[in-house]
C-alpha cells in the first residue's frame, strides 16, 4: 500500500499536459483505491500510465541528452545508472521511505529497486556504479542503502502528446520542453509494457526523433 501511495504522490506533482486527442485515444484504467493491489499495467486510482511513468521518462531523457545518444538501452551501464540516478535525485525525496541528509537523500536498496523496475532493471544484475557517478550516488553496504545527491530540473517540462495501445504495449509520443521559451529540447517515442511494480509499467524502448 505504501508503494502505491508513493506512486500517487510522485505523479501528483508532475505537470504532464495531455492533448485532448491523447486523452481520448487512451484506454482508461479501472479506478481502484490505493488500498487495493493493482495488476501489471494498471496504475494508482485516477492516474494515466503517462502520469505514473513521468519520472522514468524524464530521468531517461535527461540521461540520453547528456550522453548524446538517440536510444535507451539498459545494456549501456553508464546510461542505465544515470537514468536511475536522475529518477532518484528528482523524485526520491517524495518517497516516504527516503531520509534527508543535508542536501542528500538516503534511500534503502529496496526503494531504489522499485525505481529501477520502471526502467526494466534489476539492481542485482546491474554493472557496478560508473566512476563518473560516484560523486552523486554511492552505496553503503552496512546500511544497504544508497546516498543520492538531490537534483533539480525545474525548467524542463515533459509533455506527452499522443498515446496509443498495441496489444499490451503502450506507445507514447511527446517532447521535453524548455519552459523559459517553449523550445523543444528533444522529441521522443517510448514503449511501455505492463509490469508488477510500483509504477505499473516499465520503459522497454525510448528513442529520440
Amino acid at each position: 500500500m505504501k508503494k502505491v501511495i508513493t506512486a500517487v504522490l510522485i505523479a501528483a506533482v508532475l505537470i504532464l499536459p495531455l492533448s485532448a486527442a491523447a486523452l481520448t485515444s487512451q484506454e482508461e484504467a479501472p479506478v481502484q483505491s490505493a488500498a487495493e493491489s493493482f495488476l501489471p499495467g494498471s496504475v494508482p486510482a485516477e492516474l494515466s500510465p503517462a502520469d505514473s511513468m513521468g519520472p522514468a521518462l524524464h530521468g531517461v531523457l535527461l540521461a540520453m541528452l547528456n550522453h548524446d545518444v538517440s536510444a535507451f538501452g539498459p545494456a549501456d551501464a553508464g546510461l542505465a545508472w544515470e537514468s536511475l540516478y536522475n529518477m532518484l535525485s528528482l523524485y526520491g525525496q517524495l518517497d516516504s521511505r527516503s531520509e534527508t541528509l543535508e542536501d542528500d537523500l538516503l534511500l534503502p536498496s529496496e526503494t531504489v529497486q522499485d525505481y529501477a523496475a520502471a526502467l526494466d532493471l534489476l539492481l542485482a544484475k546491474m554493472s557496478p556504479l560508473p566512476a563518473a557517478l560516484t560523486d552523486r550516488i554511492t552505496y553503503n553496504r552496512t546500511q544497504d542503502a544508497y546516498r543520492v545527491v538531490c537534483g533539480s530540473d525545474g525548467l524542463a517540462q515533459l509533455q506527452v502528446q499522443q498515446t496509443r495501445t498495441s496489444g499490451d504495449v503502450l506507445q507514447l509520443t511527446g517532447a521535453l520542453i524548455y519552459e523559459v521559451d517553449g523550445q523543444e529540447l528533444a522529441r521522443f517515442q517510448a514503449e511501455l509494457q505492463p509490469r508488477d511494480n510500483m509504477f505499473g509499467y516499465a520503459v522497454t524502448a525510448l528513442v529520440l526523433n
